[in-house]
């Protein structure tokens, strides 16, 4: 999530669920007096056996659980007593420090991620698989209740393994500052745009202070991997095969016309944000969202991840629908957040019930009242509207019904991954830099880059 997610970066923290308190009680207590002299010896009991040493699990998560770590521990020990609990933040390159601990043999037994971090850590071996346990523990009706799209995408397509299980579901809407289309005299965006839409939208919520652009149109994060994807998805066309994961798409046509429409809006009228434009901003402005906050920005393409920081943060009303319908289809990123078990970990039996702690209803339920994320269960979804709303009354006239449809409608695509997946995603994220961040490449350098993919990943 923190890719997706505007968080707040702390220090490590390290609560454990329950402390012994039988050394300490034993503590306080004085010394048996001898008895006198003479007397009947005190009759004697065996020495009480000494507790059973707890195991411990460590978990490594987000930051914003801080607030309410007490609560969380309080129910694992009431849930799970046999276990402590030791609960960690991520932060700053969480992805390559976590590989690195791997291979170390000193990572946290449980930790989130997704999409391409998780094929990275399962491509060099270091994920569990859960396969085994789901089958043992899961009834056919809790793995349904999963949304599909993210069950499924769980499974590496080379080694069959489950890698994880679901956390929440990220899915990439269109916010949009009401104030700012109403300052331009436009209507809001809505869920029927296609691309040219998009780019009217865009250019016209455009504002200048003479040659110097004060408000873009919007912003996307284009050289991002999981989200470039949804504009080559939208017009017909994929980053990979999708019957081949050794082959890259990125050089046929639909794929090159959907970067073309990313690249024309960044470079030819720049009515998105240049990556290179808005580095800084947040620090200049004292805010996590950064340029949105600032009011720099009259669209963002930004996930549900983020939902309590555009509610907390955004000094403007906002609102948010789907993106644009392409061509071919309509598409947004549908992460896969999850959870998954380091392959070293000292306690995977430990690891694994608390894995089924955080897909229990207690723990779903908090991560929409705490900070809006949507549950991993589809029977949660019901209420997750209410409750949103009930903990953030700013989303009230943010339109929360986009989400439903888009979950209806079933058209979240998950991120597309290759066979040999690290250099694969290096190679791109490259080539996306090269085009769209320095702007002087044309998007037939994708031509190239699609075979040189290829090539890694039938070489490799």
């Amino acid at each position: 999530m923190l890719s997706h997610r505007k968080l707040t970066r702390r220090s490590a923290l390290r609560i454990t669920a329950l402390a012994a308190l039988s050394a300490g009680v034993a503590a306080c207590g004085g010394a048996t007096p001898a008895p006198a002299t003479g007397a009947e010896p005190a009759a004697t009991t065996a020495p009480a056996a000494a507790p059973e040493e707890k195991t411990t699990v460590r978990w490594q998560d987000w930051p914003d659980w801080e607030p309410n770590l007490e609560r969380i521990m309080d129910k694992l020990a009431e849930d799970l007593p046999q276990y402590n609990f030791e609960f960690e933040t991520l932060g700053d390159g969480f992805e390559d420090k976590t590989m690195a601990a791997m291979v170390a043999g000193t990572a946290p037994d449980v930790t989130t991620g997704w999409g391409p971090i998780f094929r990275i850590w399962a491509e060099k071996g270091q994920l569990l698989d859960l396969n085994p346990l789901v089958e043992r523990d899961f009834t056919a009706d809790r793995i349904g209740d999963f949304h599909k799209f993210q069950w499924d995408g769980m499974v590496a397509k080379d080694s069959g393994i489950r890698f994880a299980v679901p956390f929440y579901v990220n899915l990439i809407f269109l916010f949009y500052n009401k104030d700012a289309f109403d300052e331009a005299g436009l209507d809001y965006p809505t869920g029927d745009m296609d691309h040219d839409d998009y780019t009217q939208v865009l250019v016209g919520s455009m504002k200048r202070d003479g040659d110097r652009i004060t408000r873009w149109g919007g912003s996307i994060a284009p050289t991002a991997y999981d989200r470039f994807q949804v504009h080559v998805q939208s017009y017909g066309g994929h980053v990979v095969n999708p019957d081949d994961w050794t082959e890259c798409w990125l050089g046929k046509d639909e794929s090159l016309e959907a970067l073309e429409w990313i690249r024309a809006r960044l470079w030819d009228d720049n009515s998105l944000a240049q990556p290179l434009q808005l580095q800084g901003i947040g620090q200049a402005t004292g805010t996590q969202a950064g340029p949105w906050a600032a009011g720099m920005l009259a669209t963002e393409e930004g996930g549900m991840g983020a939902i309590a920081f555009y509610a907390n943060e955004s000094p403007f009303k906002f609102a948010l629908t789907h993106l644009p319908e392409g061509p071919a289809r309509r598409s947004t990123l549908g992460t896969t957040d999850g959870y998954a078990i380091y392959k070293g970990s000292q306690n995977p039996e430990g690891a694994w019930d608390l894995l089924q702690f955080l897909t229990d209803d207690y723990f779903q339920t908090m991560v929409t009242e705490t900070w809006g994320g949507i549950p991993a269960r589809q029977s949660l979804i019901p209420n997750w509207k209410e409750l949103i709303i009930k903990s953030f009354p700013v989303l009230e006239d943010s339109n929360m019904d986009a989400i439903l449809e888009a979950l209806e409608w079933g058209y979240p695509m998950t991120t597309e991954e290759f066979k040999v997946h690290s250099e694969s995603q290096t190679a791109i994220i490259a080539a996306l830099e090269k085009v769209f961040s320095v702007g002087d490449t044309p998007v037939d350098y994708f031509i190239q880059v699609a075979e040189e993919v290829t090539a890694i990943n039938r070489e490799g």
